[in-house]
Order: structure tokens, then C-alpha cells, then sequence
């Protein structure tokens, strides 16, 4: 897996800031246990929500629009199957259809979260 430079430095300065001892993303309600996948999907739903984005897709359309802009970037089909986990080639090139321009190789890897202006709160 990849883990950019720009991400890396967001997890860092979270795990300054909050110092988390068991996990890295406890549960609020029980610091002793992790995050649940429940968790995640009312966190992107009410995120969803905030911002006015009325699109119906849950958390894992976060991995489909990781996937599409990584191609759209140019990164070669069987380096995203690698970072995808997927076992055959054809479960990646589904995603292929979303990026009818598609130039393979023109990038390795594409740093997607240090394109994001995010705060530091």
C-alpha cells in the first residue's frame, strides 16, 4: 500500500495532537475498542450531509473515486489492482470505464489527499 507523503503528515500531526494509545482510531464511546465500519459510514453520511452532496453511495464509494482519479493520473491498471488488493485484473479494469481518456503510465502514483486544502484543527 501507499501511503503519500501528504497523508503521512496529516496522520502524524493527528497522532500528536490526540496521542492515541490503542488504536489509532478509537471509539469514542469504548477507547479500548477500534472504530467500527458502522463508525466510518455514519462519519462519511453526516459528512456527506454537511457539505449539501445528495449523490446516494456509502464509504466504499470513497475506494471507487480513489480508483478513478489514480487512472485518470495515469497510474498503470495492474499498480492499482496491486494497491487495491484485487486477485484478477478484470475486478480493476471495471474502473476503466469511468476514464474513457485514459493514458497508461503517465504517473506512478498520484497524491491525491496533498491536492486537499485541509485545516489543521
Amino acid at each position: 500500500m501507499i501511503l503519500s507523503v501528504a497523508l503521512l503528515n496529516q496522520l502524524r500531526h493527528y497522532w500528536i495532537k490526540y496521542r492515541p494509545f490503542l488504536w489509532l482510531f478509537p471509539n469514542a464511546s469504548t477507547p479500548s475498542q477500534h472504530l467500527t465500519h458502522a463508525t466510518a459510514q455514519k462519519a462519511f453520511k453526516k459528512a456527506k450531509n454537511k457539505t449539501g452532496i445528495e449523490k446516494i453511495g456509502g464509504i466504499h464509494s470513497l475506494r471507487h473515486a480513489y480508483a478513478t482519479h489514480q487512472l485518470e493520473n495515469g497510474l498503470p491498471v495492474h499498480k492499482l489492482q496491486q494497491q487495491l488488493g484485487h486477485q484478477g485484473l478484470q475486478s480493476t479494469m471495471r474502473y476503466l470505464h469511468w476514464v474513457p481518456d485514459y493514458q497508461h503510465g503517465q504517473t506512478v502514483f498520484s497524491d491525491l489527499v496533498a491536492r486537499l486544502e485541509v485545516g489543521h484543527d
